[in-house]
């Protein structure tokens, strides 16, 4: 159930840079902003930061980056800017270490009508409101924002009521808590459910009745099995249910806990060869109009850093926390299920909640819906994004963060998982800490320590344009139309040619009226001068893993290259006279061939020395007839 790559488009860009003058009220940020033939534009911040975290609503053209002592904004569409300090002036520091001495901004989310920002402050969190491009005091800090930088943080804001598993004291509380800290009553995990647990992501689910409203978190923690038995994985993936609407316990021990917690492990398990990847890394929520169908995507990891998407319906986990026995406990279940919702002001009777807490885990664990497929790479956050395509149907598209600084676009077909593309975003390399999408505006927002880059998802120019090589790429995003390989959402009308569930397509392409390009494409032959006696490359960039290259020479064959590598290369250690002349890379893929590169190798002093004999041969043989021309006129003059 492996994939490999299609399409490898590296986004190489120039540069420009204009600086607008300073405000009164803030200091401008010199915006460097570029369109390439492949759509993307680029903002470049003032300095590189060490720590960024990055807001975008959806919908709009805007973002805001939130860094140390610092607030940018950059608008991609009218390339409105500003920088703003949010520094710690003022401020007496209780930091114990002096990293932590200064704002980190952590949380930018819109909270009642007003983008609240809230920030370290050197160990004082700190909360403002961002209202009309100027900040006022905001609400309390505790538990919005850490102490100092803290990778365990996760905050989920709905409506009202913010959830957070953020610390309120700098000093005590070390054992992680998920809490309601604002809107309804305060309520927090117990101490004994979790085991050193690291939060990955949070979500509201609302179902057909209000008071069934869930909340379900995504976590890792140590495994309890391990080390006792040293074959079972040291963490184990949960996600873990609680009632929206839970109100506490009637006892002086429950109640401001959570009554209605219980969580189940995760598996993400490739049945063909039982590769079991344990280590969750990344969750993405596709909400359906009918909540059981909602799906969850997850992106898992292994042991040895491979990686594996997962797909989970919410009726799925619902059933499992609904129906399934609880781990280690033999007695009896309470009238009042432990987990289950209760209407209106009632609380969960203290039988039920002594159960629940102290047999947390369900017995039966979520087994995914599908797998939708296991890499090599080490992805590390996961995007999803819904495409209608010309026929009018919907195809899934993932977009998947390497550790490599690039991000695979892959689409979900009807003959299996597809690598369509990757994607370099950054001028050179560099992590990338935060990845958005806006379904919305069919963009993706793409952050480093050092830019922000918006990128349309229907990048079509990566593709030939030339209709083969457009249905090719089996990119849900593109189809061919009036001799060019374009976005779906520039052509709603259905009218554009698309191959998603065909396997030969060829003639698809030669039978449309869509100018489509019949017979191979060729490149024109670039002429290169080599040294006779030096080494030479050739290299030929490999733009599908699905198709066989070739060198040719003289149309010989003399070269192939498997699919597992980026170029194709052609080493030449000594140059002769019978290795010059025309050089081709071919690629096949189905029925359809293109030649990539045509390399024309030409010896200087070959080239010189015919040059030297076409000259003389043109200069004696004008003297030649010049000399018969001048006999024949004496001759004639004798007679």
């Amino acid at each position: 159930m492996g994939f490999e790559t299609r399409r490898a488009a590296f986004l190489i860009v120039m540069w420009t840079s204009q600086l607008l003058p300073p405000s009164a009220s803030c200091r401008m940020a010199s915006p460097r902003i570029v369109t390439s033939p492949l759509g993307e534009k680029r903002f470049q911040f003032d300095s590189s930061e060490n720590h960024i975290v990055l807001y975008h609503e959806k919908g709009t053209p805007s973002v805001y980056v939130g860094a140390v002592g610092m607030l940018y904004y950059y608008n991609f569409e009218n390339s409105t800017n500003y920088a703003v300090s949010f520094g710690t002036e003022g401020t007496l520091s209780s930091c114990r270490k002096r990293k932590d001495a200064k704002n980190y901004l952590t949380l930018l989310e819109k909270y009642e009508g007003k983008l609240l920002i809230c920030g370290t402050n050197a160990c004082n969190p700190t909360c403002w409101n961002w209202v009309d491009g100027k900040k006022e005091p905001g609400i309390n800090a505790q538990g919005l924002a850490p102490f100092g930088l803290d990778q365990n943080d996760l905050v989920l804001i709905d409506g009202k009521d913010i959830y957070s598993t953020i610390k309120k004291h700098q000093y005590n509380g070390r054992i992680p808590r998920f809490r309601r800290i604002r809107g309804s009553a305060e309520l927090y995990t117990s101490d004994t459910v979790m085991n050193k647990p690291q939060f990955v992501k949070a979500a509201v689910i609302k179902q057909n009745e209000a008071y069934n409203d869930k909340i379900y978190y995504f976590f890792r923690e140590e495994n309890p099995e391990w080390p006792k038995n040293a074959a079972a994985p040291t963490s184990v993936s949960r996600v873990a249910q609680l009632c929206k609407g839970d109100q506490g316990g009637s006892g002086s021990l429950s109640g401001a806990k959570w009554t209605t917690f219980l969580k189940a492990t995760l598996l993400c398990v490739d049945s063909a060869t039982d590769r079991h990847f344990n280590r969750l890394q990344d969750v993405f929520i596709v909400e359906a109009a009918d909540w059981p169908e909602t799906r969850v995507y997850g992106l898992f990891l292994n042991e040895w850093g491979y990686a594996a998407v997962c797909v989970y319906t919410v009726g799925d986990i619902d059933k499992v926390f609904r129906t399934s026995p609880l781990k280690g406990y033999n007695g009896q279940l309470p009238t009042v299920r432990p987990g289950q919702c209760q209407e209106g002001e009632q609380l969960t009777p203290p039988e039920t909640f002594k159960v629940a807490d102290s047999h947390p885990e369900v017995a039966h664990k979520v087994k995914q819906d599908a797998i939708l497929f296991h890499s090599k790479h080490r992805y590390q956050q996961i995007g999803v994004h819904q495409v209608q395509v010309a026929d009018k149907n919907t195809y899934t598209v993932l977009y998947l963060a390497t550790d490599k600084g690039t991000i695979h676009k892959v689409a979900v077909l009807p003959m299996g998982t597809m690598n369509v593309l990757e994607i370099q975003p950054f001028r050179s390399f560099a992590d990338i800490r935060s990845m958005t999408l806006d379904n919305e505006r069919n963009e993706l927002y793409v952050a480093s320590v050092s830019e922000v880059v918006q990128l349309p998802m229907a990048m079509c120019g990566a593709y030939k344009d030339n209709c083969e090589s457009c249905m090719l790429a089996r990119d849900p995003s593109c189809g061919w139309i009036n001799g060019k390989c374009t976005s779906v959402y520039d052509h709603g009308n259905g009218t554009l040619l698309q191959a998603l569930t065909h396997d030969v397509f060829l003639d698809v392409c030669a039978s449309s009226n869509h100018g489509s390009t019949k017979g191979d494409y060729t490149e024109p032959c670039k002429n290169i001068t080599v040294v006779p006696s030096s080494r030479y490359y050739l290299n030929c960039s490999i733009e599908s893993h699905h198709a066989n290259y070739t060198w040719l020479h003289h149309n010989r064959n003399i070269a192939h290259c498997g699919s597992g590598h980026r170029h194709c290369i052609h080493f030449i250690g000594n140059m002769t006279d019978e290795l010059y002349g025309t050089y081709s890379c071919i690629s096949q893929e189905d029925s359809f061939n293109q030649t990539l590169v045509t390399e024309c190798l030409i010896n200087p002093f070959e080239e010189t020395t015919t040059t030297l004999f076409r000259a003389w041969a043109t200069k004696a043989s004008f003297s030649f007839w010049l000399g018969l021309f001048h006999m024949i006129v004496v001759l004639l003059l004798i007679q």
